[in-house]
């Protein structure tokens, strides 16, 4: 995944840091101090010097060596301007070396790994000429995205030695430029590592280093010729929408600021505020939702912010229409509180983590004073107010939240309805998730990372979702689909059907679309030699309706519809993190049996014909019963299987526990064809009522409350 940004500009150096020390395992240096003469020959000193404002009465001396063609001269004139500039041009001040800077000792601690080819500057990882082997194969994608060279740069001040990380920063430099040329390799040459380099790394590194004696005028030229060539690629390839072209704007943004003597510097700016004002209709939804239905994705729009940020540092706030950026972002935060699970983090829909909100609704109480909301969850409490409402459901989105209150212990369920999404998809319509009495039970497994391995494969894919199979057939979607840009002015979904009331809420999708392979196949259409388009059919359609009576009971029906005519297996599957998992004496309920926690309990209604099973940590004949989290723990999968032609329902109730409680149920009796009288464990009585026509709403009757309630 790409590391998420920062809303803070005066604690990017640590971030970088710790991005870098979590993320690059296996990062190497270059040894060597070799020349770029592959550079040099792609952009000329001449057409260098052609680039700048040469007419600046501060560039005086570099026009006068210029227009004399002496080169050299102008190299070492144009670096002594660049040490000796005055104005702001970054978060911080280049000459304003502070030796307690943030990070600045692990910073050092990691250029002495790097000059000693320690830890994770693995000695694999060099040519025999000493330099870093940066074209080798498994190289990790963050590499190209150099979170650490701001982190080198923080050791250099810290230590006030050239030795190590000027020294091995200037080898790494120049090693880069020379082996990794446009177009050499995508992990390096694409837009979105482009950009996280221009807004990060590189200006960084540019300030940290530029009093250095070891960054040689002829250096500083070099870093300015490679800073020139990335940022005109982003400028001509960017993106048309998504998370990368946040960070592509923000670096070519950047560079507009950290460079305004290129002549090219002020169309960077105007250019990339524009596209972000923009984007923020494109990229997301009426409701407030990236179009990427991602959370972790989501919230990139910070980048747009880092844009706006930088420009007040540098007093550029009036600029390019910058200022139009904080309105357009207050429904993407509200779209944060909205989804929000009881322990403050989002729902892991498609390729994300579970988010925390309360570092991105700190900003946005920041930017929207008005809103306490915004100011009472970032606060744990301590100031503002609790939404009004409790339940919500974003109906361009197709994703909603059921919940009983906005406690840290409150009983959640989150729907995912909607349509697949622009980019990091998931196979996974229909599916939900769980928290019973604050503790997350019923999960998605998000994606960790990108490996093309067995478990993210999984992760990705409808096995591991909480949705149901037909056939061991996935779910399949193409990608880039919907919604997108060309589909302005979006829409509200007209396949999902939402009603909230004090007592209860309700929900009801469809997915009817292609299921494809049977058995595990590639959900990721784009690697090379991909099965995901093969074999894809249309036998059945699913529909599924959820009833949550408030505040601790929830009934998911599944109807299963075939449309080939011919009989199909279909099997429903619960992912449930935890390892106690105890069979009812019905042998069909299973719950969740983990001490002095909250617990969930599955119970099915409808069961004849009904086969329940249980796995944990199985690798053969598939991955099942697992939650992947950096790396794979065994967790539980319940799943329910039934078989036939025509129609198939299960009806299920998810019943959460409090922390001791064994079960939800004294009886549950079936009174007629889809309706069901369960007696709660505390005297509550309810009537349930699940018609079999998936198109009408479940119902229920409450028939005797809460003893003394």
């Amino acid at each position: 995944m790409t590391s998420l940004g920062s809303d803070a500009p005066r604690e990017r150096a640590g971030i970088a840091l710790a991005c870098c020390l979590v993320l690059l395992s296996a990062l190497a240096v270059p040894r060597s101090a070799a020349a770029a003469p592959g550079l040099d020959e792609r952009l000329p000193d001449a057409d260098l010097f052609a680039a700048f404002r040469l007419d600046m009465p501060q560039l005086a001396s570099v026009r006068a060596a210029v227009a004399e063609k002496d080169y050299a001269h102008a190299r070492h004139e144009l670096a002594g301007y660049y040490r000796h500039r005055s104005g702001k041009f970054w978060w911080f001040d280049a000459h304003a070396i502070d030796r307690k800077v943030k990070s600045g000792s692990a910073g050092l601690a990691m250029a002495q790994r790097l000059r000693d080819r320690a830890g994770e500057f693995d000695p694999s990882w060099w040519l025999p000429d000493g330099d870093l082997n940066w074209q080798r194969d498994g190289d990790h994608a963050n590499w190209g995205r150099m979170y650490f060279w701001g982190a080198l740069g923080a050791g250099y001040w810290f230590s006030g030695r050239e030795e190590p990380a000027a020294t091995e920063w200037v080898k790494l430099l120049r090693s880069w430029v020379r082996l990794v040329p446009p177009g050499s390799n995508t992990r390096y040459w694409n837009t979105m590592h482009t950009g996280i380099r221009m807004r990060s790394g590189w200006p960084e590194a540019f300030n940290y280093f530029l009093l250095s004696p070891t960054f040689t005028d002829d250096d500083l030229v070099l870093f300015l010729k490679s800073t020139l060539e990335q940022t005109r690629y982003l400028r001509e390839k960017h993106s048309a929408t998504s998370n990368w072209l946040t960070f592509e704007m923000a670096g070519l943004y950047s560079s507009g600021v950290m460079y305004p003597e290129f002549t090219e510097a002020a169309d960077w700016r105007s250019h990339a505020a524009q596209v972000a004002v923009t984007d923020m209709q494109r990229g997301y939804l009426p409701d407030g939702s990236s179009i990427e239905l991602c959370p972790g994705y989501h919230q990139f729009f910070s980048n747009y912010l880092l844009m706006r940020d930088l420009a007040v540092a540098v007093g550029r706030e009036k600029e390019s229409g910058l200022e139009q950026l904080v309105a357009s972002t207050e429904e993407p935060y509200t779209y944060l509180v909205k989804l929000m699970a009881p322990d403050r983090r989002m729902p892991a829909y498609n390729d994300n983590r579970p988010l925390d909100v309360t570092g991105p609704l700190a900003k946005a109480a920041e930017l929207f004073p008005q809103r306490s909301d915004f100011a009472w969850i970032s606060s744990g409490g301590t100031r503002g107010q609790a939404p009004a409402y409790t339940s919500v459901y974003l109906p361009y989105a197709g994703a909603g939240a059921m919940r009983s209150d906005w406690s840290t212990t409150a009983n959640y369920l989150g729907f995912n309805f909607g349509p697949v999404g622009y980019r990091h998809v998931h196979q996974d319509k229909l599916s939900v998730v769980l928290w019973a009495y604050g503790r997350q039970i019923l999960f998605d497994p998000g994606r960790w990372d990108y490996s093309d391995t067995p478990y993210q494969r999984y992760c990705s894919d409808t096995f591991s979702h909480n949705t149901v199979l037909v056939d061991d057939r996935p779910q399949r979607r193409a990608w880039y689909t919907n919604p997108r840009p060309e589909q302005m002015p979006y829409q509200p979904l007209t396949d999902v059907r939402w009603k909230t009331k004090p007592a209860y809420d309700y929900a009801a999708g469809v997915y009817d679309e292609a299921y494809g392979l049977p058995g595990p196949s590639n959900s990721y259409p784009y690697s090379e030699g991909s099965d995901f388009r093969q074999g894809w059919g249309y036998p059945a359609r699913h529909h599924r309706r959820v009833l949550f009576l408030k505040p601790d009971l929830f009934l998911v029906v599944d109807t299963l519809v075939s449309k080939d005519g011919k009989p199909h297996n279909y099997e429903v599957r619960w992912h449930l993190d935890s390892l106690q998992v105890k069979l009812g004496e019905d042998h069909f309920s299973m719950r969740t049996a983990d001490p002095r926690q909250p617990n969930l309990q599955l119970v099915p209604l409808t069961t004849d014909g009904l086969t329940v099973r249980a796995v944990s940590a199985q690798t053969e004949p598939e991955l099942l019963g697992w939650r992947v989290i950096d790396k794979p723990f065994p967790a539980t999968t319940v799943c329910h299987s039934r078989s036939g032609a025509g129609q198939i329902t299960f009806a299920t109730l998810l019943l959460p526990l409090r922390p001791g409680q064994t079960t939800g149920l004294r009886s549950v009796r079936r009174e007629g064809e889809g309706t069901f009288r369960v007696v709660r464990e505390d005297g509550r009585e309810v009537r349930l009522r699940a018609p079999s026509d998936p198109a009408l709403q479940l119902r229920c009757e409450f028939l005797r409350p809460r003893a003394g309630g």
